[in-house]
């Protein structure tokens, strides 16, 4: 436990310099990168897929994937516009929205623990249904309708100069850590992912375990979907697209194995710092969203190959101590 946590914080920390040697390389090259204004929207931009890869950090410490994440977020920042401007209340609005998040997570979480079904299939499935039920019901070009003043102001707000939205991530932030590190969810969590078989002999409860990560994983995608409308103004049905290799690849970046069992939140968080200044790096030199798109692919499948390496280091040091 001890050797898998300092593990997991030299890989944060690691991250932690990646994201700070691309904002001085930023600054270096563009002094007016490090105006107030600029740093809010570097803030603001981060929040918004360090908040989406909350519930993707848990599922891949999990040994899962989730890909129906921008339609969930779709789905967030769709239902709740409709369901304020038709007239109820924006905090129920918010909790229908939250409910319907749960409920695709729950399904995702079903499908992939009984059924058995693939998690890339399964959640690219159930990503394609809330797509077709947003088409269905007319609103693939968007509601028509502002985003209510709750999504604009957490998206747009500040306190003391600090955006609204920064706070609100941090706060995540410090309780899904508190979560990984404290609880027994969290230590289920690592077992599940290091080890199914191992984790159902020593008695947890791994189906249970594996669908609430992907219920956490629906609420953070509309809780996304919610703000990032604030931020737009407005709400549609592509408006998550940006998230779908964006949250696998900050976690990846973070120092997760895709392949589960290692990882934490913080590094997450240093890896949507990461993507979010490697986006502004690449626009200063005119490289636009194919070059990023192609950044995050690599990510990825370093990250596939980094989990691959590091659990044949880790099984062969097993093997080591046991002859020992």
């Amino acid at each position: 436990m001890n050797r898998r946590i300092t593990a997991q914080n030299a890989t944060t920390i690691g991250a932690f310099c990646v994201a700070t040697a691309l904002f001085l390389f930023a600054l270096i090259y563009q002094p007016s990168f490090g105006s107030s204004n600029s740093l809010s929207q570097v803030a603001i931009f981060a929040a918004f897929m360090g908040i989406a890869a909350l519930g993707q950090t848990l599922v891949v410490l999990g040994g899962g994937m989730d890909l129906s994440v921008p339609w969930t977020i779709a789905l967030g920042g769709v239902a709740f516009t409709q369901w304020s401007s038709s007239g109820i209340p924006p905090g129920v609005a918010l909790a229908l929205v939250i409910v319907a998040g749960v409920a695709v997570g729950a399904v995702n979480g079903i499908g992939v623990s009984y059924l058995k079904v693939s998690p890339i299939v399964m959640t690219l499935g159930v990503g394609g249904i809330v797509q077709a039920y947003l088409l269905h019901v007319g609103l693939g070009s968007g509601t028509g309708d502002a985003a209510p003043n709750l999504a604009q102001s957490i998206a747009t707000g500040s306190v003391a100069g600090i955006p609204t939205l920064a706070i609100f991530w941090l706060v995540l932030a410090v309780g899904a850590s508190l979560v990984l590190s404290k609880s027994a969810f969290g230590r289920r969590l690592y077992a599940l992912g290091m080890n199914e078989r191992g984790a159902y002999l020593a008695g947890v409860r791994v189906n249970q375990v594996r669908i609430l990560t992907y219920m956490a994983s629906g609420v953070a995608s509309v809780l996304a979907g919610v703000v990032l409308s604030g931020y737009l103004g407005e709400a549609f049905v592509d408006m998550g697209g940006p998230y779908l290799f964006g949250s696998i690849a900050a976690v990846a970046v973070g120092g997760a194995s895709i392949l589960g069992g290692q990882g934490s939140y913080w590094g997450t968080v240093a890896g949507a710092l990461t993507l979010t200044f490697l986006s502004s790096v690449l626009s200063m030199f005119d490289l636009g969203q194919s070059a990023l798109q192609i950044a995050y692919g690599l990510v990825i499948i370093g990250g596939v190959l980094f989990g691959r390496v590091a659990a044949g280091m880790a099984r062969s040091g097993s093997r080591l101590r046991r002859r020992a």
